[in-house]
């Protein structure tokens, strides 16, 4: 049971903005960076790693990922920065979000109040997670970068990094991290993500190892008398079988990509790339894919899979939480808190996390680990070190840890206006809250995670637990910590179009046959190109 290695997953960009930012980091698109070799990244002095100890979780995390665990928000929260990051000063900043834009800053309380509290004015651009890849592509390629921004992996990103934004190593490498105490409490296994170039250059946004739940309705599993835990390939399609109803508007799965996810977990896939003696293998061309598939044709014609399953605007979250599908099998873990706060409407609904076991049942399969980042915060250049710092302390103060009075405010905001204190003495937000504090900050700068839902103590022992029994178990992505410039500008459409056929031979409108020269096309389009690149900067690697 090996501790998982984190370093550098990327957030794939389409096509559409890789020529504007190829332009605006003033290089070409081909090749790789010859700055940007493992050689030289693994020799960056990452930032010393200085936990805080804070306050004492009922459930304790652990070394290989399991996340820390509070069944109510501590009483006592103490205050980790002791004084207003700035004097006065006005900062700018972008990043992206997934709920409605909150209220302007003149008419946010919550807004005003963190700016009281950081001691500066801090101007927020904010943009939908759906036209994101384009405001960022737009933004750089103009000449008129924020302070703070939220980065995407681009193509030429680590030419772009050098170009537009601040090395800071002076101010974060080694101990030089130990005057952000708050910064200094992310691990360094989230700090290896932000090295391009032999140098630092943003701030981490951890996330935790398991990237992807099972999510379960365990209410329906429980009303049809059958187990959570179904173990392999035949007592899952079984249970599908026994989930699905479609006189009742009932099955089992939503969304193809995510009930492909779960097969190919069963099936001992690849976490996307699997290397072998300096040798690169992506998942689409091994033998345990085509399991998959053979297993997903199976799984169509049972009936198992919602029929608009394929759709890219079927709207899994709200067919899930009404009961129309019974599994999802591949969400984020951080949604656990959505589903609860949109399903609690429907009668008796009861959220579960499902383990998934080998194709013969025999034991765990093993988890695909996470990106460790959700993404990195780049910091434009200035022309001043002073402000280079004074944005470092506005970032330690938004990454002040679980149970700190700076967490509990940006988290919560002011009592009486954006929360309540329940009975059991959790803050629960009002209306007003919900939409006020719905800024990007979270992107900006964070603490690592740890589990905790309002009011729902049995969640936290339910994901606990779950975590507790699937992180000893994973693996992860080969390609993890090495930028392919193939897969920043060419995966993307390359990938949409292998999956738009590939769901055509899942449900019979293609031949089967047809998988040999969709994997052929995919390769030639992208997917040797990725190797290659993956390839040589493993070999420039210093060895160990």
């Amino acid at each position: 049971m090996a501790t998982p290695p984190f370093n550098r997953r990327t957030l794939l960009a389409g096509a559409g903005g890789a020529a504007l930012l190829g332009a605006a980091a003033g290089c070409s698109t081909g090749g790789q960076n010859d700055d940007n070799s493992a050689s030289v990244n693994t020799a960056v002095k990452l930032p010393t790693y200085v936990e805080n100890e804070g306050a004492k979780p009922d459930l304790p995390g652990t070394e290989q990922g399991v996340e820390p665990a509070f069944h109510h928000y501590p009483a006592e929260r103490a205050v980790t920065v002791e004084e207003k990051p700035g004097n006065g000063e006005t900062l700018s900043g972008l990043g992206h979000i997934y709920v409605a834009v909150p209220p302007g800053m003149d008419q946010n309380s919550f807004w005003q109040g963190l700016n009281a509290k950081l001691g500066i004015t801090l101007e927020c651009q904010m943009v939908g997670n759906a036209d994101w890849e384009q405001k960022f592509a737009t933004v750089i390629a103009g000449n008129d970068l924020p302070d703070i921004l939220q980065t995407r992996v681009v193509a030429n990103f680590p030419q772009l990094l050098e170009k537009r934004f601040t090395k800071l190593d002076e101010f974060l490498g080694g101990d030089a991290i130990k005057d952000y105490p708050n910064l200094a409490n992310i691990p360094s296994r989230h700090w290896k993500s932000t090295v391009y170039n032999g140098a630092i250059y943003g701030i981490p946004i951890p996330r935790g190892v398991v990237g992807g739940c099972h999510f379960i309705r365990q209410d329906l599993f429980e009303a049809a008398g059958l187990s959570p835990e179904p173990k392999g390939f035949d007592e899952l399609l079984a249970t599908a079988k026994a989930l699905t109803d479609p006189k009742k508007r009932r099955w089992a799965f939503g969304l193809i990509g995510s009930t492909r996810a779960l097969l190919g977990r069963l099936n001992g896939e690849p976490n996307s790339w699997r290397e072998e003696g300096g040798t690169f293998t992506h998942t689409y061309e091994t033998d345990e894919f085509r399991q998959t598939i053979a297993d997903m044709i199976t799984f169509w014609k049972a009936g198992v899979i919602h029929p608009d399953s394929v759709s890219t605007t079927f709207p899994f979250k709200q067919m899930f939480n009404g009961g129309t599908v019974a599994i999802n099998p591949n969400d984020g873990y951080t949604a656990w808190g959505g589903y609860i706060v949109e399903g609690t409407a429907t009668p008796g609904y009861k959220l579960g996390l499902m383990p998934a076991y080998t194709r013969d049942g025999s034991e765990l399969a093993p988890i695909a680990y996470g990106a460790p980042n959700y993404s990195i915060t780049g910091l434009k250049k200035q022309d001043s070190p002073d402000k280079i710092k004074l944005i470092l302390r506005v970032l330690n103060w938004l990454a002040a840890p679980f149970g700190s009075a700076e967490h509990y405010f940006r988290s919560f905001g002011e009592e009486g206006v954006d929360h309540t204190i329940n009975g059991d003495g959790d803050p629960v937000k009002t209306k007003e809250g919900t939409a006020n504090i719905a800024l990007p900050t979270g992107y900006f700068s964070d603490a690592p995670r740890a589990l905790y839902q309002p009011g729902r103590p049995q969640d936290v022992d339910v994901q606990h637990e779950y975590q507790s029994l699937v992180i000893p178990n994973g693996i992860a992505n080969a390609s993890e910590g090495l930028f392919s410039n193939t897969s920043a500008t060419k995966n993307t459409p390359a990938d949409k179009k292998f999956t738009d056929t590939l769901w055509q031979i899942v449900q019979g409108r293609q031949p089967e046959s047809e998988l040999d020269n969709l994997i052929k096309t995919w390769r030639s389009e992208a997917g040797d190109g990725m190797r290659q690149e993956y390839q040589d900067q493993l070999q420039a690697a210093p060895p160990g």
